[in-house]
């Protein structure tokens, strides 16, 4: 089993970023992921058994002003993800897309703003392992945020571009 949890954040400042900041950050969130999977990814399908858990973020869903290009980047992981998922299955490779929403970490440590269903370490590290252990191929939690952004992605655009101009 590989888990692939690497992740950065430039903050949200809605400050535009560099593009040697926008490169970094695609080299992490997304490039490296490849970079690690390449080298693996023969060795799972050779053995015909393996699993590629991929962490990404509810971020990934719904892009706010100040977090676009770190969402843009998870979006990015979850389509990799996906088709990862299906070229391998046929080799006995699972693939699970795991989507926290605001867990306590480093990345968190410097938000200055409110995060809903804002959660522990602990119990993010929690939800994350029985995810893994139930072999769950999607799972975005927690539920009642993923809920909330699903209702969000389905409004009208101009209903979605006024409340975002509102929570930014």
């Amino acid at each position: 089993m590989l888990i692939l949890n690497a992740g950065v954040s430039l903050g949200h400042s809605g400050a535009i970023p560099t593009i040697e900041q926008f490169a970094e950050l695609y080299d992490v969130n997304v490039l490296a992921n490849h970079a690690i999977l390449e080298v693996l990814l023969p060795q799972m399908k050779e053995r015909k058994q393996g699993r590629v858990v991929f962490i990404s973020s509810l971020a990934s869903l719904f892009s706010m002003p100040s977090s676009k290009v770190y969402s843009s980047s998870k979006r990015a992981l979850n389509a990799y993800a996906e088709g990862v998922a299906y070229k391998y299955a046929p080799y006995g490779i699972d693939v699970n897309i795991i989507l926290p929403g605001f867990i306590k970490s480093e990345l968190t440590d410097k938000n200055e703003f409110h995060m809903p269903f804002f959660m522990e370490t602990k119990e993010g590290v929690k939800r994350i392992k029985k995810a893994i252990e139930k072999n769950k191929k999607f799972y975005p939690f927690p539920k009642r945020f993923y809920y909330l952004i699903q209702f969000l992605r389905f409004l009208p655009r101009s209903v979605r571009h006024y409340l975002v101009e509102r929570l930014s």
